[in-house]
């Protein structure tokens, strides 16, 4: 699991993720191109090296704006801004000195701080770094790079990957670092960061650091040539530079003991005394379930709105395996679906709709021109949609996003995989289950929205984690597949009692069914005609709601303290 992941507003308000892990002194470890921190320990086996540096300091980490559990949202890529988000984040979690371990584009960063501020910066480590960025390629390769992730995220994140570890090397590692890449930005963002890489410059600044200064770089570095550590060291005063043997890029791999030692020795630890008393920020730990808390802060709360779950499936829309294995939807049903995009989401509009649900599997964001569409008519009506699960070929996931006036808000994986069945078949989705199982509890102008995907609800634990939130959860949004089970009727209610929040239940037309329930005492069932488009709507009183659930908890609460006394 992620260990302590919290979240600040940078300058300009926009959220910042960041983790603390370990205990002693503070070494910030700002990221690379890109990051996401709640894949990287998993998916880019980060975690070796990083815990045994935890055991000697309180490790910083934290995802850039644009990337990772950050906002999505950015424009400005420059160092100026960069270094901003920085200092907002150092000074989040600590008044006191620090160290910086910089690798990769983290490098720059770290220069630029320890110039901007010498008197906090205790130790500064670079690895695998380099002064300018406009060193690393020549002009007409930086210029390619930028363009193929700009047109092809997905092959370019296989070209990046085969820079960063060689297929041949390592294969296995080699497909999570593409699945990785998509997962942690998008092309646009990606292609951004690249761009600032090759941008930044901080030749001016080098003068300026105080810090002592530890350079580290592998002397067959294919990623950032060895020449441009080697210069870098040479224009830091004082500056040591050691050279590793090996090619592999990323510091977590190949020898990355020999990384961790020259560290340990040079930036000075918490002694052992110290650490058995001091309290420890956890390693991933082994609960199943980690409740991540979203603000996606795009207006105030509204006392009530309307909640849409459309119906806009047919038996030709059902997806089928593609290539890859994976459940796609027909490529020649790719015209048809974007009307149907066009007329039900303008349909939901002319309702007065402010949050609609579509079907899980009813829109395959695969394909970029859906995308695209949920994109642009989530903000031409000022609306949030949640569109159902798909299955992503990059990362074998099944992704539910959620689009908003200014683009994806939030996204949410489902934890297990589902077995469906439908004309006498049994399909099981070929779907990545992730590791860790992490929920996202929204903060929006709706209350605090979760997503469920199909089983979610069959899991006890998933069911106690959200009933244990804090703040409370207000509405449970389930995009999901009916043939999955039988037992969704029992499922949505024990999880109605758990939660006590609103439950909204959506599934395909095709199957002429869909449920909503709400914590008053009954349930409404709703039937849809098989193959029909139609929009059906709820009045959500959100205050309301939270005012019931108050009252119910302290009835329950004063019911309990009654049966004690009376034992």
């Amino acid at each position: 699991m992620i260990p302590s992941v919290a979240f600040c507003r940078s300058r300009s308000g926009h959220r910042l993720a960041y983790l603390r892990w370990g205990a002693g002194p503070v070494l910030v470890v700002p990221p690379g191109w890109i990051s996401h921190l709640e894949l990287q320990w998993s998916d880019l086996g980060m975690r070796p090296l990083f815990e045994r540096l935890a055991s000697r300091y309180e490790l910083v980490f934290y995802d850039k704006r644009g990337v990772g559990l950050s906002e999505r949202e950015r424009e400005d890529f420059s160092l100026a801004d960069e270094l901003a988000d920085l200092e907002v984040v150092v000074d989040e979690v600590t008044k006191g000195p620090i160290a910086l371990f910089g690798s990769s584009q983290g490098g720059p960063l770290s220069i630029a701080y320890a110039a901007a501020h010498p008197e906090r910066v205790t130790r500064l480590v670079l690895y695998g770094s380099y002064e300018s960025g406009a060193a690393i390629a020549r002009a007409p390769v930086r210029e390619s790079f930028v363009s193929l992730i700009r047109a092809s995220w997905g092959l370019a994140s296989d070209a990046m990957a085969t820079i960063f570890v060689p297929p041949e090397d390592n294969p296995t590692y080699h497909v999570k670092l593409k699945r990785f890449q998509r997962e942690a930005a998008s092309g646009a963002v990606a292609a951004q960061l690249l761009a600032s890489i090759y941008e930044w410059d901080v030749g001016s600044r080098l003068p300026a650091v105080r810090a002592p200064t530890l350079v580290i770089h592998r002397r067959g570095d294919r990623a950032i040539a060895s020449r441009l550590g080697i210069e870098l060291a040479s224009k830091i005063p004082g500056a040591r530079l050691v050279l590793l043997d090996g090619d592999i890029h990323p510091p977590w791999l190949g020898d990355w003991e020999a990384v961790a030692k020259l560290v340990e020795e040079f930036v000075p630890g918490a002694r052992a005394s110290e650490l058995a008393a001091a309290t420890r920020a956890p390693a991933p730990s082994s609960r199943r379930y980690e409740i991540l808390h979203y603000d996606v802060g795009d207006s105030a709360e509204v006392a009530q709105y309307r909640i849409g779950l459309a119906q806009i499936g047919e038996p030709d829309d059902i997806f089928t395996p593609g290539a890859s294995g994976l459940l796609r939807l027909p490529a020649s049903r790719l015209p048809f679906v974007e009307q149907k995009i066009e007329r039900v989401i303008g349909r939901a509009a002319t309702l007065g709709v402010g949050l609609l649900l579509l079907p899980e599997m009813s829109v395959d964001l695969n394909f970029g021109e859906l995308e695209t569409a949920v994109d642009r008519l989530a903000r031409r009506y000022d609306m949030h949609i949640v569109v159902g699960g798909y299955h992503d070929e990059i990362t074998r996931a099944n992704v539910c996003k959620v689009f908003g006036p200014k683009g994806v808000l939030w996204q949410q994986r489902k934890h297990i995989p589902a077995t469906m069945s439908w004309g006498g078949e049994t399909i099981t989705e070929p779907i990545e289950a992730p590791a860790p199982y992490v929920s996202v509890v929204a903060s929006t102008r709706f209350g605090r929205i979760a997503i469920a995907i199909c089983r979610d609800f069959l899991d006890l634990d998933l069911l106690v984690e959200l009933r244990n939130s804090e703040p409370p959860v207000d509405l449970v949004l389930n995009p999901a597949f009916t043939p999955v089970t039988a037992d969704f009727t029992a499922a949505h209610v024990g999880a109605r009692r758990a939660l006590y929040a609103c439950t909204a239940f959506c599934n395909y037309a095709a199957f002429g069914d869909s449920e909503i329930f709400s914590p008053e005492k009954r349930k409404r069932r709703v039937h849809a005609a098989a193959q029909k488009e139609t929009v059906m709507v709820r009045d959500i009183p959100l205050f309301a709601l939270r005012a019931e659930r108050r009252a119910w908890d302290e009835r329950a609460h004063r019911r309990f303290i009654q049966s004690t006394r009376s034992a």
